[in-house]
């Protein structure tokens, strides 16, 4: 199960992640979205800028077995209120924009949206009650034993990386 659940972890903090930073580097396009969805472009501007910093952030906590189960709430609730902007616009008629993951996958809301936010949902509700008293494995516990050269082989190996992927 502990293996489980950090598979868990880590697929749901990659959709989080990657839809959070998408929508940083689309945030005229963030906020559209945002606003299409109905609300007002008073909210909106700063909701097109705290979406994207919310979802990184749930996306990187649920990576620390301590704070997994917190995260994976905040996660099931960010994807019911999801579920719910999006069920309430198809009654409606409208298919706005999703906007889900920025410029990376931007298509019209409808029920291929709703099912697969109900599957991050269950992801979530899954690390939640499963992994409630204990996550599952340790993302960083290789790191407990590492000298302080390794941890600079390691700083300098993610910043080459960082520049390859920006260049």
């Amino acid at each position: 199960m502990d293996t489980l659940l950090l598979i868990a972890r880590l697929a749901l903090a990659a959709v989080f992640v990657v839809a959070g930073v998408a929508k940083l580097l689309d945030l005229p396009g963030s906020r559209q979205a945002v606003q299409n969805f109905g609300v007002p472009e008073t909210l909106a501007k700063p909701g097109g800028v705290l979406l994207p910093i919310a979802e990184i952030t749930i996306g990187l906590l649920l990576l620390p077995v301590t704070t997994a189960a917190y995260a994976a709430i905040a996660a099931a609730l960010l994807m019911l209120l999801f579920i719910g902007a999006i069920t309430y616009n198809l009654s409606r008629g409208r298919t706005p924009d999703c906007h889900c993951f920025g410029q990376l996958h931007s298509a019209p809301a409808g029920p291929t949206t709703l099912a697969r936010n109900g599957v991050f949902a269950a992801v979530a509700l899954f690390i939640v009650i499963a992994g409630w008293e204990d996550a599952g494995t340790s993302l960083t516990g290789w790191a407990d034993d590492m000298s302080g050269f390794e941890w600079l082989v390691l700083v300098l190996g993610i910043v080459l990386l960082a520049g390859l992927v920006a260049e």
